[in-house]
């Protein structure tokens, strides 16, 4: 149990690195205010919350089918999230990342954006955890995400802050190694 909950802590701080990055940015902009970055920070919250379950009913659905090999659908999806996110933080330029997320059409397509990693990472819950386990890993990622985006959004406001490039690289590093956990697991049982 203990090391689901570790493992479940990463995956919401490693799926929380995206939306910290693009906060840090909105926070950059004059017009961020205290209420802004709250409401943005629910606003990636949600979609983060929300994609991995629709990505876990996936799995579900497929389980059946994929039984044999589901530890490799699962390392699969989560390498290839994560050396994208990594390489994501090489190519990552603040100068062509500012968003007028004043506009809720912008918000909701930067939560969007920043969600479509959790719901490929979602498919891998539906073929490894148990409905109560994805539940617990979603409230995580909900909850890490909040603070990641508040905290992001706060930091661009004050501009003293990591970059947002060594953000996206922790992130992929970690999916990379959960899924080389789960493939190991799989492998040596």
């Amino acid at each position: 149990m203990i090391s689901f909950i570790f493992s479940a802590l990463l995956i919401g701080v490693a799926l929380s690195m995206d939306s910290l990055a693009v906060s840090i940015t909105c926070g950059l902009q004059k017009t961020m205010t205290k209420k802004r970055a709250v409401f943005l920070a629910i606003s990636f919250a949600f979609f983060q919350g929300l994609f991995p379950l629709l990505g876990a009913f996936v799995g579900e659905l497929t389980k059946e089918y994929i039984r044999e090999v589901d530890h490799w659908v699962a390392f699969g999806l989560l390498s290839i999230i994560g050396i994208k996110m990594f390489m994501e933080g090489y190519r990552y330029n603040m100068k062509e990342c500012i968003y007028d997320f004043t506009k809720i059409s912008i918000l909701i397509t930067l939560s969007i954006a920043t969600s479509i990693d959790a719901f490929i990472v979602g498919i891998g819950f539906g073929l490894e955890y148990s409905l109560t386990e994805q539940l617990i890993i979603v409230g995580i990622i909900t909850l890490s995400t909040f603070v990641f985006s508040l905290t992001g959004a706060f930091m661009g406001m004050k501009t003293y802050f990591f970059k947002p490039k060594i953000a996206l690289k922790i992130g992929g590093i970690i999916l990379f190694g959960i899924g080389l956990k789960i493939f190991l697991e799989h492998v040596i049982a």
